[in-house]
């Protein structure tokens, strides 16, 4: 018998999706160097708006985000890959991969790339489980920072507010202290809006 082969651990380093170039999902090799590779391209279901992308083992990934069974976090995620008599039971979704860049729209003469595929239920390689994590973190990141855009701008309203009580505060003061010396405050005019223009009686 031949002897048994020691186990080794493998070292395994993620690689998230890299940004396009300019948004532009067919760069040309001038513009690009690196190879295409579809696992780059990040598009989304048409129903649920769930990330969506493509791997070489399990063709079109769909996660659906992330539930919790005995209280252990796990992951929802469908796949095209398989027979399609396998998958003739599971669900079609529209995949939408939105086309920002001038170049995409010339070249395939569409402004979003749209096909249907139908997707069941599997488990997906280490990359896949590893490129959920990465899905989750960002929409963490898009949460908190839509709710810090939200903030400011109710900040902004708040701080106009305040400066037109801070001047209106101040007219008071300076009125009430032309009483205190004796000074008549000048007779405030009054003013009649003629069409788009103030004209003064």
């Amino acid at each position: 018998l031949s002897p048994k082969k020691e186990k080794h651990d493998r070292v395994r380093i993620f690689t998230p999706p890299k940004p396009m170039l300019n948004g532009c999902i067919l760069p040309g090799p001038i513009a690009q160097m690196e190879a295409f590779t579809g696992w780059s391209v990040r598009g989304h279901t048409e129903k649920g708006n769930r990330p969506t992308w493509w791997c070489k083992f399990d063709k079109v990934v769909v996660f659906d985000g992330v539930e919790e069974i005995e209280g252990e976090m796990r992951f929802k995620i469908r796949t095209s890959k398989g027979l399609t008599v396998a998958r003739r039971r599971g669900d079609t979704e529209t995949v939408v991969i939105p086309m920002n860049c001038a170049h995409c729209q010339d070249m395939l003469n569409r402004t979003e790339w749209k096909y249907d595929v139908q997707v069941c239920k599997r488990t997906v390689c280490w990359d896949c489980n590893e490129r959920c994590k990465w899905e989750v973190e960002q929409e963490k990141k898009k949460k908190s920072k839509d709710a810090a855009e939200g903030q400011n701008v109710e900040r902004g309203d708040a701080n106009r507010i305040r400066a037109d009580s801070v001047l209106q505060d101040e007219q008071e003061r300076h009125e009430e202290l032309m009483s205190k010396i004796g000074i008549e405050p000048a007779p405030k005019e009054p003013i009649e809006i003629v069409g788009s223009i103030e004209e003064r009686l």
